[in-house]
């Protein structure tokens, strides 16, 4: 049960979320605790949530294989040689497509943390597909890529905002020196 307060919502033992110290941070959890307009208690209104932390490794893991399901499925279709993948249809025949987009669209898993992996390149990819409008598979497996060696150097105990800084300082490099190449200089 939750026992709540203006300071404080106790969700379960070993779960707990803290005074808010602003408006905004209180509309940002909103989706967690709301407050009624009569009495300004805390009520929870959303169902709960599963926790999961990374003592183990174990969450990095499975959203990593989340990640690698999903962009290996849908690598399969990339390029002029890529493969056909078949779909299960609830009504109806199955389909086989060849585009990565519809793959994903398609794609979920039963595990819920390696749903959420999934769910991370799949949002890459719709950001791509965006802004270019093509792209998105290899997308995917550039996600892939770059999730499987952070990992990796991270486990090593490399620094996780270095090694952003440092992807995006490279990619804005990449970018410069394309941008020079199709201008043939």
């Amino acid at each position: 049960m939750a026992s709540c307060n203006l300071s404080s919502c106790n969700l379960s033992s070993s779960v707990s979320i803290s005074s808010f110290p602003s408006n905004a941070a209180r509309r940002r959890a909103s989706n967690t605790v709301a407050l009624t307009r009569k009495n300004r208690n805390p009520k929870v209104s959303a169902m709960a949530k599963e926790l999961r932390f990374n003592k183990d490794g174990s969450a990095i893991r499975k959203l990593q294989n989340g990640v690698n399901k999903l962009a290996d499925l849908v690598g399969v279709t990339l390029g002029p040689k890529g493969r056909n993948v078949v779909l299960e249809s609830k009504y109806g025949s199955p389909k086989i497509v060849n585009d990565g987009v519809i793959v994903a669209k398609e794609f979920e898993l039963e595990d819920p943390v390696e749903n959420i992996g999934a769910k991370l390149v799949r949002q890459a990819a719709a950001k791509r597909n965006d802004l270019a409008g093509d792209g998105t598979t290899t997308s995917f497996v550039l996600a892939q890529g770059l999730i499987a060696e952070g990992v990796k150097v991270v486990a090593a105990g490399a620094n996780p905002v270095l090694i952003t800084r440092g992807i995006e300082k490279t990619a804005k490099a990449l970018v410069a020196e394309l941008k020079l190449m199709s201008k043939g200089g």
